[in-house]
């Protein structure tokens, strides 16, 4: 690294804030400050069940009592649900409310007296303006290693219109932009903070927009979080089942297609876990998934969507084609019964 991009990175990091950006008494002094106060703030998430992939996240803490505020996803049901926080406590979870219109969670963990973030107020911010992003991206921090941070400018305000692989996500509201790459594995509902430090922004999960095709670096504005953190009663989502959990739960039951090659992918099992939920119903490689709970299937997509509407705490019948046999297999979930 050159001598004066290293001179840089040092001002940046260490030197005073800007005069003319919010610069108040109550305000962190400096870069180095700032980056502290916000570290302080910021959690890790870790939950997901057996074959789950990328369970983890981030969130952010909304209240002393230990509120913690993040994205909605399956990684968060399950019992086994823990918080990191920045003094490096690992601590079980609960979820306490959700806004599936969102994708939006709020989680309770047993601390008090915890530093939270204070609101600040994202319509205020202009074109230009500095902003801090704190996350988990890719788990790089485990146990009380503090959470990455990237800074960046604002780059603008747009209505949300993108999807998830194929399905459109459910929130069309606005979201800020940033020239941050921000919304990567593990950062979800990590923060994005003025310069005064305020809250101004959640991190969204990764998506795609509809208008570039391209991938976005993008928060929900605080204000979009205003609903789950008050009493008011919450919108339903009102799109079908998203594909991707419908995927997450297959793999906790330790199901694997063959989901690869032409438009048309028949629903053939390529792998069962050994000791897992399929494999004690007796699935094997080169069943041909019939139908789920009575619905019938006919590529791997509509068994991934079917799969994603099942109660995975309940018994799930799959109809499956071995040979010339056609068997009904009951998928029991762990703890029940056999």
């Amino acid at each position: 690294m050159s001598r004066p991009l290293a001179l840089l990175m040092l001002l940046l990091v260490a030197g005073p804030l800007r005069a003319g950006q919010d610069s108040t008494a109550d305000a962190p002094a400096s870069y180095a400050a700032l980056v502290e106060h916000t570290q302080q703030r910021v959690v890790k998430i870790y939950g997901g069940a057996l074959g789950l992939e990328k369970g983890y996240a981030s969130g952010v803490i909304v209240r002393p009592d230990g509120t913690i505020l993040t994205t909605l996803s399956l990684l968060l049901e399950t019992p086994a649900l823990r918080v990191v926080l920045p003094d490096g406590r690992r601590l079980p979870a609960e979820v306490t409310r959700r806004d599936p219109r969102a994708q939006l969670a709020l989680l309770k963990v047993e601390a008090t007296d915890l530093p939270a973030f204070e609101r600040g107020d994202s319509t205020a911010l202009q074109v230009g303006d500095a902003l801090l992003a704190a996350a988990n991206p890719f788990k790089v921090a485990g146990g009380p290693e503090p959470v990455s941070v990237v800074l960046g400018v604002f780059s603008g305000r747009t209505q949300l219109q993108a999807r998830k692989r194929t399905r459109e996500v459910d929130y069309d509201g606005d979201v800020l932009l940033t020239d941050m790459i921000i919304s990567t594995p593990g950062s979800a509902g990590g923060a994005l903070v003025d310069l005064r430090g305020r809250l101004v922004g959640l991190i969204g999960k990764p998506l795609t927009s509809t208008r570039t095709n391209t991938w976005l670096n993008y928060a929900l504005p605080v204000e979009a979080c205003g609903p789950i953190l008050s009493d008011q009663p919450l919108p339903a989502a009102d799109s079908e089942p998203d594909g991707d959990d419908g995927q997450a739960v297959a793999r906790t039951w330790g199901i694997r297609l063959f989901d690869v090659g032409g438009q048309v992918r028949l629903a053939y099992v390529e792998r069962v876990t050994p000791g897992s939920t399929a494999r004690r119903a007796g699935l094997r490689y080169g069943d041909l998934v019939l139908a789920v709970a009575g619905t019938p299937i006919e590529t791997c997509g509509d068994f991934y969507e079917q799969v994603g509407r099942a109660d995975v705490s309940a018994e799930v019948e799959l109809l499956v084609k071995r040979g010339d046999d056609v068997l009904p297999l009951i998928l029991t979930p762990d703890g029940a019964p056999q």
